[in-house]
C-alpha cells in the first residue's frame, strides 16, 4: 500500500507501513472501532491489502488458538455469536458470553445454522426463505446471492453448498451442488454453466455441506463409474474434481459416504454419522498429511452414555470444541481435552436457553462483497 492508495491520513509520527504493521496485529473488532477515527482511517483500514495483512497476521499469531461460534436463537430466528479461546487450565465450567448479530430482517432456523459453511471469517447459510447469505458476523455486513437462472430445482432441500478461497485468483468462491447434474458458476454476480461432478452426493445425509481444505472443497459421495464412496475434492483454482485418499480400511465400504466431513485445526477429517454413537466413545479420523492415505490419524472422544456428538473446531490443537445432542434435553456445548481425556461444559449466557448451535469462524476483516458465487448441478 502506497500513500496514493491512501491519502490524508492524520498526522502522525510513525511511517505508513509500520503504521500498518501495528494495526495489523489488533483484534478484527478493535480495526472496526479504530474506522470510526475518521475517513482517512476508514480508508486505510478498508483497503484490501490492509484487509489481507491482517487475515494473515490473524493467521500466524492465533493459529487455531482461538475460533467463534454461530448460534440461532429458536424464539426469535436471529443470529448470535461468541469468541472462544485455548486456555491451559479447564475450570469446571468454561463461561461464555454471546452477542446479539443483526441482517436486516432474515431470520434462521436451527437446520440452516446446522449447514452453515465458513471460511477466512466469511460465513455462507440460508434464511427461513431459502434465500443464500454471505455474512461477516465481525463486521456484520452481509450480501445476498442471486438466484441461479440455471437451476431446475430452486429448493435447497435439494443442493449442498461449500465457500473457499481460491488463490490463484485471489478471491472467495461459493460452489452449491443439486442433485441434477449440472455444474453452474457465477463470477462477479453472473451465474455460468459449469462442468457436471462425476459423483453420486445424493448418498448418506444429504445435506451435509462442503468443507474447505487445502484449496478443496471437499464433499461424500459415491464415484458413477463404479459405485464407491470417496471424498470428492473441488479444487477452486482450476475448477475441476478430484478425490481425497480414504484410509485402507475403508476402501469398498459403501457405508464410508453415510460419515460427515469436518475440518479441524486446518486439517480435513471425518467421523460417523449415525443419529447415536455407539457405546461410550466416538472415533473421529484426521489427515495430518493432506492427501497422504498413511496419514490418516484416529483419536477417540470419550462420553458417559451413548449420545449424538458433532465436532466444531481445534483449539490448540488440544482441545476439541464439539456438540453433544441429548435428545429431549437438547444440545450442549463441550469442550475436550484430547491429550488428557476431561471434558468441560461451556456455559453460554446473552441468549436463551432455546438455542442451537451451528458451526464455527475466524473473526476476520473479509468482505462479503469481494466474492464470487458458483453453483453445480450435479
Amino acid at each position: 500500500m502506497n500513500d496514493s492508495q491512501v491519502t490524508n491520513l492524520p498526522d502522525h509520527t510513525l511511517p505508513q507501513d509500520i503504521l500498518v504493521h501495528i494495526l495489523s496485529l489488533l483484534p478484527a473488532k478493535s480495526i472496526g472501532r479504530f474506522r470510526c477515527v475518521s475517513k482517512p482511517w476508514k480508508s486505510l483500514l478498508s483497503h484490501p491489502h490492509f484487509i489481507k495483512t491482517h487475515l494473515n497476521r490473524t493467521k500466524q499469531l492465533l493459529g487455531e488458538d482461538e475460533a467463534s461460534l454461530i448460534f440461532v436463537s429458536n424464539d426469535s430466528g436471529l443470529l448470535y455469536s461468541t469468541q472462544l479461546k485455548y486456555t491451559h487450565h479447564l475450570f469446571d465450567e468454561i463461561t461464555t458470553f454471546a452477542t446479539k448479530l443483526c441482517f436486516d430482517n432474515h431470520r434462521f432456523r436451527s437446520y440452516h445454522v446446522f449447514n452453515m459453511v465458513s471460511c477466512d471469517g466469511l460465513v455462507l447459510l440460508n434464511d427461513e426463505e431459502n434465500k443464500f447469505l454471505l455474512i461477516n458476523p465481525t463486521t456484520r455486513e452481509f450480501k445476498e446471492l442471486p438466484t441461479s437462472p440455471y437451476a431446475l430445482d430452486r429448493h435447497l432441500s435439494n443442493t449442498i453448498s461449500g465457500l473457499g478461497y481460491d488463490s490463484v485468483n485471489d478471491d472467495y468462491k461459493v460452489v452449491t451442488i443439486s442433485y441434477l447434474r449440472n455444474f453452474d458458476s457465477v463470477r462477479n454476480g453472473t451465474w455460468e454453466r459449469a462442468d457436471s461432478s462425476p459423483y453420486d452426493h445424493d448418498v448418506g445425509y444429504r445435506f451435509s455441506p462442503g468443507t474447505f481444505v487445502n484449496g478443496c472443497i471437499h464433499w461424500l459421495g459415491v464415484r458413477l463409474s463404479d459405485a464407491s464412496s470417496v471424498i470428492a475434492a473441488l479444487d477452486l483454482g482450476e475448477g475441476k474434481f478430484g478425490e481425497v485418499s480414504i484410509p485402507s480400511w475403508v476402501v469398498g465400504d459403501r457405508e464410508f459416504a453415510f460419515n460427515h466431513l469436518v475440518e479441524l485445526g486446518g486439517f480435513l477429517c471425518w467421523y460417523p454419522a449415525s443419529l447415536l454413537a455407539t457405546g461410550n466413545t466416538t472415533d473421529v479420523y484426521m489427515m495430518k498429511e493432506y492427501g497422504v492415505m498413511d496419514s490418516w490419524t484416529k483419536f477417540t472422544i470419550s462420553h458417559s452414555e451413548p449420545i449424538s456428538l458433532r465436532p466444531l473446531c481445534l483449539l490448540g490443537k488440544k482441545q476439541l470444541v464439539l456438540v453433544e445432542n441429548e435428545g429431549c434435553i437438547g444440545e450442549k456445548l463441550v469442550m475436550c481435552n484430547l491429550s488428557g481425556g476431561s471434558s468441560k461444559d461451556i456455559a453460554v449466557h446473552g441468549i436463551a436457553d432455546d438455542f442451537s448451535v451451528g458451526g464455527s469462524f475466524m473473526e476476520s476483516l473479509v468482505s462479503p462483497h469481494c466474492t464470487t458465487e458458483a453453483v453445480t448441478e450435479c
